[in-house]
């Protein structure tokens, strides 16, 4: 009978700390707030911030507010062209020494650098947008129901989780798991 218990305990640790977090397998739980209907997650960029960016997966490339960019002294490496649903018109590329969500960080992060003040007059006091090429580096569970994004790149996650697991479409089409 003890034995039991104990097994029945340490059946419901895994799931009191999903509750708990809102991630799966341990995973530190990021919180993000919503601005309508859409998520905004603490970034920090080359150690500072932290600062408000929009969680983007139909973005293939994380963009950083002009302003912030002049502000850090992030060099313009090459010019782009933008032409997409909220934004057109000239921006450069720039390179950040780190680009941090929660505990997870990418070095040597290209960001296109946009003015973002049509944004702003929209009504987003964001600074930027957190794209597929920041996101495409970790497993990504959004649970809106305790307002975090959950980011591994362990593996655990996946593991710990019955489902099928949806492949991601890269932008030249290709399928990646």
């Amino acid at each position: 009978m003890r034995k039991l218990a104990v097994l029945f305990l340490a059946s419901m640790i895994p799931a009191m700390l999903t509750a708990q977090t809102g991630c799966p397998a341990n995973v530190k739980a990021i919180p993000f707030h919503s601005v309508n209907r859409q998520m905004i997650v603490a970034v920090s960029i080359n150690g500072s911030g932290p600062y408000d960016f929009l969680v983007d997966t139909g973005s293939q490339v994380t963009v950083l507010d002009r302003s912030i960019a002049a502000e850090l002294h992030i060099p313009a490496t090459r010019k782009a062209d933008v032409t997409g649903v909220s934004f057109q018109g000239a921006a450069m590329y720039g390179l950040l020494n780190k680009l941090e969500v929660g505990d997870h960080a990418a070095t040597s992060q290209y960001v296109l650098v946009y003015d973002m003040k049509n944004v702003h007059a929209a009504g987003f006091a964001i600074h930027g947008l957190l794209g597929d090429d920041f996101l495409s580096q970790f497993d990504v569970l959004i649970n809106n129901a305790h307002k975090v994004l959950c980011m591994d790149d362990t593996g655990a996650m996946q593991e710990s989780m019955n489902g099928e697991r949806l492949p991601q479409i890269t932008p030249s089409g290709a399928l990646t798991f």
